[in-house]
């Protein structure tokens, strides 16, 4: 038996954890693009764009002088939207 029949033996019984790994990681991508195509919609690992826009009008009204400002989001569940 020569080496390059001992390789060849192997490579059949490699070819299915490699395609197994394969499979797994591009399935991983697109999960990961999947979850992150619409940062804005509001699940827990989105921007939260209700929080910076709030900031921003509370900073806005304090630098008009305003005394009536809205109060600060507070995390719900630890998620802050």
């Amino acid at each position: 038996m020569g080496n390059g029949t001992l390789i060849e033996g192997y490579s059949i019984w490699l070819n299915v954890p490699f395609a197994i790994l394969l499979t797994w990681v591009f399935n991983s991508l697109d999960i990961v693009g999947e979850s992150s195509t619409n940062p804005f919609e509001g699940s827990a690992n989105d921007v939260p764009i209700t929080n910076i826009s709030r900031t921003i009008e509370i900073d806005m009204r304090d630098m008009l002088d305003e005394t009536d400002l809205p109060p600060v989001l507070t995390p719900e569940n630890s998620i802050l939207m």
